[in-house]
């Protein structure tokens, strides 16, 4: 596991964290109510899992009712090692109407010693006419037990003493059991040719997290959480975005207060909007990576611009044991609960082989 660069003041707090399944929950929050329809051809259906990956449910899914796996929606991943609930769409002819209860019943009866710890469970279904598409909610929020924690007296007190801003880096999970999505994604743009579009997908997401995560890096090294002239920044609670030449007390405060996020780049077959030093400082990384930026951009990905800094809502410490705690927080759709983690201590999840993280 990488240790990047934190926000917050070294400390030698340490413990677990999914030392069991149900130690690390997460709940999809959608952020708006799927719409009904009762002859709509998309069955949505809310999903409780353990033990699996979003794409293994969506292959459960659509061998249930004998479709192309293509034809199952999901906003986003969740983890296999944790309790997650999340939503997914299937698109069927007007007139088919299954009994989705009944199926997931059985749905890992016949899938023998290798699913014999997961379970599936169908918490709700609805029709729809719309397909639900990547990208679609608005945030996760966590359950996470913290356990073998060697102070819970100062774990607590860097809870309460901080507004715990984190640095927003893309979880080890995303780059695959021992970074082996980046050398997949190298051989990718190397010419390998990659037939499973979703794997495909995974390997492009992957290759730029990579890249943000070491400009985010060396950012923090070398700048701390100071602005910089031309940095982009995103406005709060929105995609849309603008530019910075300067960086002045207007910008500064608007910052301070939360109006404004400073971003950083995802790349993509794009110019940059920074400007000066910002442009330059994202010029000086991307260098370093060439095979991956050159095929981003041969792969025609679109660039996008991903905040640096984000901040845990409606935070929550229950103290479990005399040395576990449970904390409950929301964060925004694709951030991931490990940076906070990173930033409260040195938290290790027990070590897994290659298939089971």
């Amino acid at each position: 596991m990488i240790s990047w660069p934190q926000l917050q003041p070294s400390t030698t707090i340490s413990g677990t964290y999914k030392a069991q399944p149900s130690d690390f929950k997460v709940r999809e929050i959608l952020g708006f109510t799927p719409t009904t329809d009762a002859k709509g051809q998309h069955h949505w259906l809310y999903v409780r899992k353990t033990q699996l990956t979003t794409v293994q449910v969506a292959k459960l899914i659509a061998k249930l009712v004998d479709v192309p796996v293509r034809e199952v929606g999901y906003s986003g991943l969740k983890d296999k090692v944790a309790v997650t609930e999340q939503w997914f769409s299937v698109q069927l002819p007007a007139l088919s109407n299954p009994d989705w209860f009944a199926l997931f019943a059985t749905a890992l009866a016949n899938h023998g010693p290798h699913f014999a710890d997961a379970s599936v469970e169908l918490v709700e279904a609805l029709r729809s006419g719309k397909k639900l598409r990547r990208g679609s909610h608005k945030q996760n929020r966590f359950e996470i037990v913290l356990s073998a924690v060697t102070d819970l007296d100062a774990l607590i007190h860097r809870l309460q003493a901080n507004t715990i801003w984190v640095p927003n880096y893309y979880g080890e999970q995303r780059f695959g059991f021992g970074q082996d999505n980046i050398r997949q994604a190298e051989q990718m743009f190397a010419g390998k040719r990659i037939k499973d579009r979703n794997l495909r997908s995974i390997l492009l997401s992957s290759a730029r997290s990579w890249v943000f995560n070491h400009y985010l890096a060396e950012r923090m090294a070398l700048h701390g959480s100071d602005l910089i002239e031309g940095d982009v920044f995103l406005l709060a609670g929105s995609h849309s975005y603008f530019t910075a030449d300067m960086i002045d007390t207007v910008i500064q405060q608007r910052f301070d207060e939360g109006d404004i996020q400073v971003s950083g780049p995802l790349v993509g077959d794009g110019d940059s909007p920074a400007t000066a030093a910002a442009l330059a400082f994202e010029r000086q990384i991307a260098e370093r990576f060439p095979a991956l930026v050159n095929g981003l951009k041969a792969s025609r990905v679109k660039p996008e611009r991903r905040a640096l800094w984000l901040q845990p809502t409606d935070l929550e410490v229950t103290p479990v044991t005399a040395d576990s705690v449970c904390l409950a927080f929301t964060l925004p759709a694709g951030c991931f609960a490990t940076s906070v983690l990173q930033e409260l201590g040195d938290f290790q999840s027990p070590p897994r082989k290659h298939g089971e993280e």
